[in-house]
C-alpha cells in the first residue's frame, strides 16, 4: 500500500505523508509504537535508504520512556540496496511482510530465537544463506514465509522445527542446499514449488505427513532420500510425473519391496536401496 501511495504522489504531484508514517526517530531508525501500555515498538518504514551495517537495538528511548523493539514492521528496510549487514536483537518477535524487500546487498541473516515470520517476510531480499532457529514461529497465514528469495542458495532449518507450512519455499529458484532437522514432522503442500535448482531432498525419519511437495511440473529433483523402514502413506500425486519418471528414490536397505507396494512411492520408476 505504501508503494502505491508513493507512485500516486509522483504521478499527481502531491505528497502523501502517510506513505512513511512513523511515531518517532531514534538514531538512524524510525519507529512506530505498538503498545504504550507494554512499551513496545517496531522498526517502521521511512524514506531513508540504509547502507552498510545496521544494528537494531533491543530498546529505544522516546519522551523519557524506554520501549522494547519487538518487530520489523511492514517494508521496514524496503529498498535499502546498500544494506550489507543487519544485526537483530533478541527482543525481536516478528518480521513483517516486505521488511527486507530489495535489500540486494544483504547476503546473510541470523534470525533471533522465537521470531515469527509473517507472509513474504524476506521476499526479494539478497540473502544467499539463511539459518532458521528451531524456535521459529510461522504466521497463522501459512503462505510463503520464506518464498520468493531470488538469491537464496543455502537454507538450514535448525533442530526444533516440526512443521514446514504450505508454500514455504516456493519460487526460491536458486535454492540448492537444504538441511532439514530430525525434529521435522510435517511438510506442507507446494513447499518446494519452483525450486528449480534443488536437486536433492533428504526427508528425516520423523516426518509423518507430506503434502504435495511440488506441483505444476516445476521440479528438478534428481534424488529423494527417505529413511522409514515402513514407508508412510502419501498421495499418488505427491510428486510430479517428471520426478516419478526420472528421479531416483533412495530407501533403507531391505525395504525396496515395501516401497513398491505403497501408493505414492510405487510410482517411482527408479528405486534404490542404500
Amino acid at each position: 500500500m505504501k508503494k502505491i501511495l508513493l507512485i500516486m504522489a509522483v504521478l499527481f504531484g502531491f505528497v502523501v505523508s502517510e506513505a512513511w508514517a512513523y511515531d518517532f526517530k531514534s538514531g538512524n531508525l524510525c519507529y512506530t509504537i505498538v503498545s504504550k501500555t507494554d512499551k513496545t515498538v517496531e522498526v517502521a518504514y521511512s524514506n531513508a535508504r540504509h547502507s552498510g551495517k545496521v544494528t537494531v537495538p533491543s530498546e529505544v528511548t522516546y519522551q523519557g520512556r524506554k520501549y522494547r523493539v519487538i518487530g520489523l514492521g511492514p517494508d521496514a528496510f524496503y529498498g535499502s540496496k546498500q544494506l550489507s549487514e543487519l544485526v537483530l536483537p533478541k527482543t525481536l518477535k516478528y518480521v513483517a511482510g516486505g521488511a527486507l524487500e530489495l535489500c540486494s546487498s544483504l547476503r546473510q541473516l541470523r534470525l533471533p530465537a522465537g521470531v515469527t515470520l509473517r507472509t513474504y517476510a524476506l521476499r526479494n531480499s539478497g540473502i544467499t544463506s539463511l539459518h532458521v532457529p528451531g524456535s521459529i514461529r510461522w504466521s497463522p497465514r501459512t503462505l510463503g514465509q520464506l518464498s520468493n528469495m531470488p538469491k537464496l542458495t543455502s537454507l538450514v532449518l535448525e533442530e526444533g522445527i516440526e512443521d514446514i507450512p504450505d508454500a514455504a519455499f516456493q519460487f526460491d529458484k536458486k535454492l540448492e542446499f537444504l538441511t532439514l532437522p530430525t525434529s521435522l514432522r510435517h511438510i506442507g503442500r507446494y513447499a518446494f514449488v519452483g525450486c528449480d535448482a534443488l536437486k536433492r531432498i533428504d526427508i528425516p525419519v520423523g516426518v509423518r505427513s507430506i503434502g504435495r511437495v511440488v506441483d505444476f511440473g516445476e521440479c528438478a529433483l534428481e534424488e529423494i532420500h527417505v529413511h522409514w523402514t515402513q514407508p508412510i502413506a502419501i498421495a499418488g500425486n505427491t510428486f510430479p510425473l517428471e520426478t516419478y519418471n526420472e528421479a531416483v528414490l533412495y530407501v533403507p536397505r531391505g525395504t525396496k519391496a515395501q516401497y513398491r507396494a505403497v501408493v505414492g512411492w510405487s510410482r517411482f520408476k527408479n528405486i534404490e536401496e542404500e
